[in-house]
């Protein structure tokens, strides 16, 4: 059959079709599909499909599209896109299938939007309960007192569960027993008259084959003559679930090694510290490896990820099942043990020192390695921070040849830069470098990510992580503010005169700092009285601390962000993605930007989920109109995926690591000096 005639057959197709890659981007659509929508495949071709879905339904929608590729035929999904007219629902089946050696996916959607007005039945109870039965998604129809009267075939297809199992029962037998109680409250609900919808996920049981996670939309339309009872529409959402705990999963561990990543590790700590159980005592351990950074600069990254995957291996087997080993970041591991599975600090030391000594095989041959390890005891009463800092001086104080157990050297360490504060702070020690946010399409700079480091005398150049939370217990959080947003009106202000332009910056803040009462206005006038313009300018804050603050009762981050949107200041979502399944939280306040965390774009080169992941995000951020940033692009090969899943700006160390101003200057003046100041 040539084109032309497969081109006129797909044209003639009832219902809308379209042509799709396994990322979304849409490669042709038939006539009905243009009718349907109001949209002509001239506006939409090449562009990602993901942005027609309605937000609250992409999450559901990646799910599938990231499964439908390893199937003959996908499971038909419902979801809601965007038509000239406003919104429809629709039934979605994807067949996949290759062109030219490419992978392709052939979508076929029926709109169900009238069938969902149920006034096709008219008055007539039986026309409409045969339009019910004969439906292709799961529907109920169930009385006031929660009885099945009648069921979709679609019952039998997903649980194996035949009329006579389901019609004239309870609803709440049709679901496992660990939910019949939110099932039998949402009814109640619904029977109070305080709702007229409600939306529940529940377990169908399996007649058997496996339960199935379903989601049920219930309606109360008791009191309507044609229907009188509550309608129960379903979907399968197996595969949803399955996607949330990879979200969970890759929210909470390293790209590259598979442990568990350092917000997880807080986590756990943060658990054990608070624990009511005292029984055992907790030992944490800290791993530097001694010769990484030589093997990495001698053979690459590549062998030097082989390594760091290898030495995760034999961590986690020189541990014991309970034992949680992390990767704090780069070369640097924790590990956190019960001290009833290893005798004494000492005994876990010397079993991680013989974990490490042997030579690694790796692809280029025999690697030798060495490691430095310090061990402390938890102090229940000490936070997370405190016992992170004592355990990084223990092996520090071990790589020095000193005594392992320091813990009351680390506490002197954590108390000098305390007692120094003051004076660096008056002593001009805090100084501000610059990372550029780059446009993916030119390699243009477009503005810069402004970042707080301490040059101490001695300690040389120290990062927020070894010192902002010092600050923040002092109280002199507020001073450092001030400092930094001074330091930025200035070097923006210099740049103009430079350049004669300003580009667009952005300052990190904490939760504390931004539901300080003053802070709003203090970057406010600092801007003014720099004469920097509000909208060049960006306030960051991370999406956990976003939504943990945010949902807490009494919360003023709401507040503070709209103070500083209405000054004309943009908000941006630092680390976004980590958060993800509270998205819905982050649409209420004003953002302007989002910046998906480094732990998606690290492997969207190999890696079709977290793809589907990124194109999710970025699909949900442009039907908000936010701007998308990729952070932590390392990789050449990375740009062309993430900016072709709809992220058009991105940062990283490929294009340049944090600098202090005077390199920002020449790079604002001539790329190729900046790009040489770099290597250098």
């Amino acid at each position: 059959m040539d084109n032309d005639t497969l081109g006129s057959l797909f044209d003639l197709l009832p219902d809308a079709a379209v042509v799709i890659d396994s990322l979304g981007v849409l490669h042709a659509a038939n006539a009905t599909a243009s009718e349907l929508y109001g949209w002509t495949l001239e506006e939409w071709k090449g562009r990602n499909l993901l942005e027609l879905i309605h937000p609250d339904d992409i999450e559901w929608a990646a799910a599938s599209l990231g499964t439908v590729v390893d199937k003959d035929v996908g499971t038909a999904i419902e979801l809601r896109l965007r038509a000239r007219d406003g919104w429809r629902l629709v039934e979605v089946l994807g067949t996949p299938f290759e062109e030219h050696g490419e992978q392709r996916i052939l979508l076929s959607a029926r709109d169900l939007t009238g069938r969902r007005g149920w006034e096709v039945a008219g008055d007539d109870t039986e026309l409409f309960r045969a339009l019910m039965q004969n439906s292709a998604s799961l529907t109920l129809l169930i009385d006031a007192a929660g009885i099945v009267t009648a069921a979709s075939g679609a019952l039998i297809r997903m649980t194996g569960r035949g009329p006579e199992q389901v019609l004239n029962r309870p609803l709440t037998e049709a679901v496992i027993p660990g939910d019949r109680d939110s099932l039998s409250d949402a009814l109640q609900t619904l029977r109070a008259g305080d709702q007229r919808q409600i939306t529940i996920e529940v377990v169908l049981n399996g007649a058997g084959r496996p339960a199935v996670p379903c989601q049920f939309s219930i309606v109360d339309l008791v009191d309507d003559p044609t229907v009188g009872g509550f309608v129960v529409s379903g979907h399968d959402i197996s595969e949803l679930r399955r996607a949330r705990i990879e979200l969970e999963h890759l929210a909470g561990h390293d790209a590259l090694t598979a442990l568990p990543n350092r917000a997880r590790l807080v986590e756990e700590l943060d658990r054990r510290l608070n624990s009511s159980d005292r029984r055992t005592t907790t030992l944490v351990a800290f791993i530097d490896l001694d010769r990484f950074k030589p093997v990495n600069d001698l053979y690459g990254h590549d062998i030097g990820d082989e390594l760091l995957v290898s030495v995760a291996l034999r961590l986690r087997n020189a541990v014991r099942g309970d034992d949680l080993v992390a990767r704090f970041g780069g070369d640097e591991f924790v590990i956190v043990a019960d001290m009833k599975n290893h005798d004494a600090p000492d005994v876990l030391a010397q079993r991680l020192h013989a974990a490490l000594t042997p030579h690694f095989e790796l692809s280029i041959g025999d690697v030798h390695l060495s490691a430095s390890v310090g061990v402390v005891i938890c102090d229940p009463s000490r936070d997370v921070e405190t016992v992170l800092a004592e355990a990084d001086a223990a092996m520090y104080a071990q790589k020095y040849n000193r005594r392992p157990s320091v813990q009351d050297r680390a506490v002197g360490a954590r108390r000098e830069l305390a007692e120094r504060l003051t004076t660096a702070l008056e002593a001009g020690e805090f100084v501000v470098h610059y990372q550029p946010i780059v446009a993916l399409d030119s390699g243009a700079w477009v503005g810069l990510e402004a970042l707080a480091r301490w040059q101490h005398p001695e300690r040389g150049l120290l990062r927020p992580d070894q010192f902002l939370d010092i600050i923040e217990n002092t109280g002199q959080i507020g001073r450092l503010d001030t400092v930094v947003l001074a330091i930025v009106a200035h070097d923006m202000q210099c740049l103009r005169q430079a350049t004669g332009a300003t580009p667009g910056v952005a300052v990190n803040a904490t939760a504390a700092e931004i539901t300080h009462p003053d802070y709003p206005s203090l970057v406010a006038e600092t801007l003014r009285e720099g004469g920097i313009e509000a909208d060049r300018f960006t306030v960051e804050l991370s999406e956990r601390e976003m939504l943990e603050r945010t949902n807490r009762h009494g919360s003023t981050i709401p507040t503070s962000l709209a103070a500083l949107a209405d000054a004309g200041i943009h908000i941006a979502v630092d680390d976004f993605g980590t958060g993800y399944s509270s998205l819905t939280h982050l649409v209420t306040l004003p953002i302007d930007t989002i910046k998906i965390d480094r732990s998606f774009v690290a492997g969207v080169v190999h890696d079709p989920q977290r793809r589907s992941v990124i194109a999710a995000l970025a699909g949900m951020a442009k039907n908000t109109n936010m701007t998308v940033i990729a952070e932590g692009i390392e990789q050449a090969q990375q740009i062309p995926v993430v900016r072709n899943l709809g992220c058009n700006l991105a940062q990283g160390f490929h294009f340049a690591r944090p600098m202090p101003y005077d390199a920002i200057e020449i790079g604002y003046r001539t790329e190729a000096e900046l790009r040489e100041a770099i290597t250098l």
